[in-house]
């Protein structure tokens, strides 16, 4: 698919370049770029920004600016690159699984489980595809294809307390557990 194609889909969908950045987690000046050809997205990029474009602008991901997994992938990357802390970094996977709750269509799934870019941290790649194929068990549907293979070489016990360690341990969810991520379940849920 060309620029013009993309540009054509997207206005024909109803919907801005913010709208569309926003919810693939990229720069608008990359989607205006992919769009007059100046910089050509690859195939993961383009998947996403056009199951972005195809859930249209009265889906629920623009509507309410849900924060996608894409999305969520960018500002994680943003907030390691940042120093954020865990907790603050919890926050972003938190607000994205509350988010997942409004989800009712298949092409708004699409769009919010697009597969994301690299947060650029394995420990974090492997939380939010641990927290999303969780939802997926959650609402009864498949996980999406990229969050398999996403698991780390040794534990990551996301909270720093050694007494909560096992307690962690033994409740993470299983989703989390098979990549090796151990975090409080309560750390994953909105209050």
């Amino acid at each position: 698919m060309d620029g013009w194609e993309l540009r054509r889909r997207r206005r024909d969908a109803g919907l801005t370049l913010q709208q569309v950045a926003r919810a693939a987690g990229t720069a608008e000046a990359n989607v205006s770029a992919y769009e007059r050809g100046t910089k050509a997205p690859n195939q993961r990029t383009l998947r996403r920004l056009v199951a972005v474009i195809d859930a249209g602008a009265d889906s629920v991901v623009h509507r309410a600016q849900l924060a996608t997994a894409p999305a969520t992938a960018a500002a994680l990357r943003l907030g390691l690159r940042q120093g954020w802390a865990t907790a603050d970094l919890l926050r972003l996977v938190r607000q994205m699984r509350s988010d997942a709750t409004h989800l009712t269509r298949p092409a708004d799934r699409a769009a919010f489980y697009a597969e994301p870019s690299t947060t650029g941290d394995p420990r974090w790649n492997a939380m939010l595809a641990g927290a999303v194929d969780d939802l997926a068990v959650r609402d009864g549907v498949p996980a999406p294809e990229w969050t398999r293979g996403k698991a780390l070489d040794r534990f990551w016990f996301v909270t720093d307390e050694l007494a909560l360690r096992a307690y962690v341990f033994g409740h993470s969810p299983m989703a989390l557990q098979v990549r090796g991520v151990m975090v409080d379940p309560a750390d994953l849920e909105a209050v």
